[in-house]
């Protein structure tokens, strides 16, 4: 009997597995990051621009 740890699929657990709700996670949490960036870029834009004149 082998004593190696394996995954699911058979493979050797050397790496941990991304299970896809982290994935799903990062994903949420790059487009969190990206609307909230572009919001903050729209708006000093428009104060620069009202500012400006």
């Amino acid at each position: 009997m082998s004593a190696t740890a394996t995954t699911p699929s058979g493979q050797p657990a050397g790496k941990p597995v991304r299970r896809v709700r982290h994935e799903v996670r990062d994903g949420l949490a790059v487009a969190a990051f990206s609307a909230v960036a572009s919001s903050a870029l729209a708006i000093a834009l428009t104060l620069v621009v009202h500012l400006a004149g």
